[in-house]
């Protein structure tokens, strides 16, 4: 298994552990508040979004400022309340009022309870009272009848909030009221942890019965003495009246989203408002009321029914039960289901696990580009659930899951492309051209050489003529100059034809072209820095024996073959090479040079790989060790450049060997070039 294989197996492993972590979040296994509050605040958001459109089907007789100052603070006596309700009833003619007060207390004055509860008497009226699990288990007034009792009430008191006190009205009225329902919305698990009321309860168990919400009593008596079904293993409610037939999509702990929009209150536009100061001196269209629904609650302030919700931190209660009854008769409730967790840890498992596999075999852009595209089909299948199937799914844990997986494998593949890098750089920085090695850097997961490899490529052998001579003639430094000179001309020569320095042995050089990078026309640039490179030396040349020293002459040669390349070494000391007998021939071909007193001499198969060189034959002559006899080339067919307008040919000398054998250019049908 390579390096860049180990990196990206631990890299997933650590995305893999990465998605693990926001699964359990998901499912609640380990808690994160902030979390759990952008998801809040998506859900909020999307709340505000929603413009308010007047619904007629709901009026709120509001006991506000206005009429506090025109009839005395609260509470009104008694008789002042029947008053109220026997002008809605007999003038207005609703199908249903409902209360969003309690009247726990005793008034002391005359029989002012005993005509409120002749007011409430064979009536459609539904009076409010609340549930409490957190104040010691107190309890005042009466309860109502509850909704289910007995064997039906006992599997579903395992799925609602339980409570253990209450605050409920006088027993005379609330034995006049045709209904009660609880109307708090703060019942333990069902409240959102910030205090922000998003959903109510619809029910609610005290002792061994279950009871209804002041919203599905009202519902129930506006569509004509509806009854309640209630699976407690389904996600739905039914309401089952006269008039009509409506679902109640259940939400976590039993609950109902409440669509509260626009900011409430009588300018909110959602409902319309009547001061309850209007209805008493009869200043009201009463019209506007008939066979409506009637909601009786405050929005003065002080008087404690003033909610924080998705939309404002200051809206009236009243208008949160307005909302539910409203968006339950439209069918337009949003769910918060209870697998609603499972949900989101399946969406961040998916995502996330596949992200956690595809981003460390990616780059920069593509890792970046993977994210983007995670992130977004997460929001997009959250906004579908939203708009097509009504739910309200978590999403902060899966997007946070996604993002923490892109800045992870950003983080540790910068660090492991910067060891990459670096690792390029040391191993390539002194074979290759440093424009090679900078584009080798840009993309360093490629050119992790781990184990050697089969390739064809092209090698040259360089060497000084008579070097034995010139060292003799020449002191040690100044002998350090000659060959530094020359070394370092040669290697730029090579480096600008994209070739590979493999070594210097002694006054010579050995390279070769086609790796580390591929190279296509290994053959074709080999035999033109060959040629450029006896330029060099002439160059070099005149140079030495203008300064007194002796002259430069190199002989070059070039074969083509199948070689062994890579990383070769002992476990000491290693080093990126070539071996084969391609490369043993190319180093007898640059031997052949002497001989046949020619500058550069080309292998047969390279001759037959170059597109862009013409080459003559020289001979056909035998190789130390070799059975067989070799074909041997020069490049160019004439001074000064060849047909095609390529490099310049290196001239020939006048004599040669007397076993050397001329012949014309290689025979018919040969590569192309050729």
């Amino acid at each position: 298994m390579t390096a860049l294989q180990r990196s990206r197996i631990l890299r997933s492993i650590g995305g893999m552990a990465i998605v693990l972590v926001f699964v359990s979040i998901d499912l609640g296994l380990v808690r994160v508040g902030g979390l759990g509050a952008l998801d809040r605040e998506l859900y909020d958001g999307r709340q505000r979004s929603v413009a308010p459109v007047l619904d007629e089907r709901i009026v709120i007789v509001d006991i506000d400022e206005r009429s506090l100052g025109a009839y005395g603070r609260w509470p009104w006596d008694r008789a002042k309340i029947a008053q109220l309700l026997d002008a809605i009833v007999e003038q207005g003619r609703p199908a249903v009022v409902g209360f969003d007060v309690v009247f726990a207390e005793k008034q002391a004055e005359g029989d002012d309870d005993a005509r409120l509860a002749r007011a409430l008497a064979d009536r459609p009226v539904v009076l409010g009272y609340y549930f409490t699990s957190n104040r010691g288990a107190q309890a005042s007034g009466a309860l109502p009848m509850p909704l289910f009792e007995g064997d039906a009430a006992k599997e579903l008191r395992l799925h609602v909030t339980h409570a253990d006190g209450y605050g409920s009205n006088l027993a005379p009225l609330q034995r006049a009221a045709r209904a009660s329902g609880f109307f708090n919305p703060f019942l333990g698990a069902d409240v959102d942890p910030d205090g922000v009321i998003r959903a109510l309860p619809l029910l609610a168990s005290y002792a061994d019965g279950v009871y209804e919400s002041l919203a599905v009593a009202v519902l129930r008596q506006y569509l004509g003495n509806g009854a309640v079904q209630v699976d407690p293993r389904a996600d739905t409610m039914i309401i089952a009246g006269e008039r009509a037939r409506v679902e109640l999509p259940v939400s976590v702990g039993f609950t109902a989203m409440a669509p509260v929009t626009g900011a409430g209150g009588p300018d909110g536009g959602h409902f319309r408002y009547v001061s309850a100061a209007d209805v008493l001196s009869g200043r009201v269209d009463w019209k506007r009321m008939h066979d409506r629904i009637v909601l009786i609650g405050t929005t003065a302030p002080g008087q404690t029914d003033l909610r924080a919700t998705s939309v404002s931190e200051v809206f009236p209660g009243v208008e949160i039960h307005a909302a539910l009854i409203a968006g339950a008769l439209d069918g337009v409730l949003k769910q918060r289901p209870d697998g609603g967790a499972a949900a989101g840890a399946i969406s961040t498992a998916l995502v996330g696990g596949l992200l956690a596999i595809a981003l460390p075999a990616l780059g920069v852009v593509g890792a970046v580009a993977a994210t983007s595209v995670g992130a977004l089909v997460l929001l997009g299948a959250n906004a579908i659930a939203w708009s097509n199937f009504a739910l309200v799914l978590p999403l902060a844990a899966s997007i946070f899951a996604v993002v923490c997986l892109g800045l992870f494998n950003l983080v540790v593949g910068w660090f492991a492309e910067g060891r990459a890098r670096r690792a390029v750089l040391a191993r390539f920085g002194e074979y290759v051209s440093p424009a090679l090695v900078e584009q080798m850097a840009h993309d360093p997961v490629n050119w992790q050489v781990a184990e050697s490899s089969n390739r064809e490529l092209t090698m040259l052998f360089a060497d000084i003529r008579g070097f034995t001579r010139i060292a003799e003639s020449m002191q040690p430094e100044l002998l350090r100059e000659y060959i530094n000179t020359f070394l370092t001309a040669m290697t730029e020569v090579i480096h600008s034809h994209s070739g590979t320095v493999d070594k210097y042995i002694g006054d010579a050089v050995m390279a070769f072209w086609g790796a580390p990078m591929d190279d296509d026309e290994h053959a074709d640039h080999a035999v033109a820095a060959a040629l450029a490179m006896q330029r060099e030396v002439a160059r070099l040349s005149a140079g030495f024996v203008s300064r007194g020293l002796p002259a430069l002459a190199v002989g070059i040669g070039i074969n083509t073959g199948v070689v062994r390349v890579g990383d070769m070494g002992s476990k000491l000391r290693r080093a990126y090479t070539v071996i084969g007998d391609a490369v043993n021939l190319a180093s007898r071909l640059e031997s052949l040079t002497r001989r046949y007193e020619v500058p550069i001499i080309v292998g047969e198969t390279t001759a037959q790989r170059c597109r862009h060189q013409r080459f003559r034959e020289l001979a056909r002559t035998t190789i130390a060790g070799r059975t067989e006899s070799v074909r041997i080339f020069v490049p160019g067919t004439v001074d000064g450049g060849d047909e095609r307008g390529g490099h310049p040919t290196i001239p020939m000398p006048t004599s040669t060997p007397t076993n050397q054998r001329a012949t014309e250019s290689l025979h018919e049908g040969s590569s192309p070039g050729v």
